[in-house]
């Protein structure tokens, strides 16, 4: 166990050729509190070097791209979306879809996620981010266009089927 009053680990980097004490904004706060270990390290450092400039060090930013997230996204969208393509295309894209699927079913792959990635490149080529929201409503449009032509119109029943108003009661 360590029982002396020096600090284990430097939360405060002298660069001798910046000229500079340099240590996180967190490091700073926590020093300007007044008596703590931070403290005393910050200050033994100023004394030990009092031309040098406190400089408060850039914290590195992970430069990683947004995830993009496909809500909805699941077997069925893409077997209905695939369907709403145009009709030599969508029997070709539906076999390479099964074949795939069938793939990573045989491989003892993840399925979904083989799919998803598929179906991606498929139509996001350009890796721009697939159009969920569009996409959905192509489905829904397509959807109730085949649903307004399987409809049977009611047919009118003629007039004199309908029966004549009850007489009213005296």
């Amino acid at each position: 166990m360590n029982t002396s009053k020096t600090p284990t680990t430097s939360r405060f980097i002298v660069d001798f050729l910046g000229k500079q004490i340099i240590g996180t904004k967190a490091s700073f706060d926590k020093a300007s509190k007044g008596i703590s270990p931070i403290y005393e390290e910050l200050t033994a450092k100023i004394n030990a070097h009092p031309t040098f400039a406190l400089t408060v060090k850039e914290q590195k930013h992970k430069s990683t791209k947004v995830k993009r997230t496909y809500e909805g996204l699941n077997f069925k969208f893409i077997e209905d979306y695939i369907s709403i393509q145009e009709a030599k295309r969508a029997a070709a894209i539906m076999a390479e879809y099964v074949s795939v699927k069938a793939f990573a079913e045989d491989s003892g792959l993840s399925i979904y996620p083989f799919v998803k990635k598929w179906f991606l490149g498929e139509f996001d080529p350009d890796g721009n981010g697939f159009d969920m929201a569009a996409a959905k409503k192509a489905v829904a449009d397509a959807k109730m266009a085949e649903a307004l032509l399987n409809a049977s119109p009611i047919p009118a029943a003629p007039i004199e089927s309908i029966p004549a108003a009850l007489p009213e009661a005296v």
